[in-house]
């Protein structure tokens, strides 16, 4: 990463402190992301989780046997061929 240096008035300075602060960032990263959503340059985001590459299948599924995590008897013959 490289550095760039600028001249700000005061009361321009004053304002960008501000509005990090409200944000919780600093001067620094508050600059960058406005600089980068400006320039249309998109943040670089961390990788998808499982479950926001699945939600929209979440509950899309109706019946099955409700306790199917708890009853050994659903288990019987699973990982076998003759099933």
């Amino acid at each position: 990463m490289s550095a760039l240096t600028i001249r700000l008035p005061a009361s321009l300075k004053s304002k960008l402190v501000q509005a990090a602060k409200r944000l919780g960032k600093s001067p620094e990263e508050f600059v960058r992301e406005t600089l980068r959503a400006s320039l249309q340059e998109p943040a670089p985001s961390p990788a998808p989780s499982l479950y926001n590459l699945s939600r929209d299948l979440c509950g899309t599924v109706d019946g099955g046997p409700s306790d199917l995590a708890r009853n050994k008897a659903h288990l019987e013959g699973y990982g076998t061929w003759g099933r």
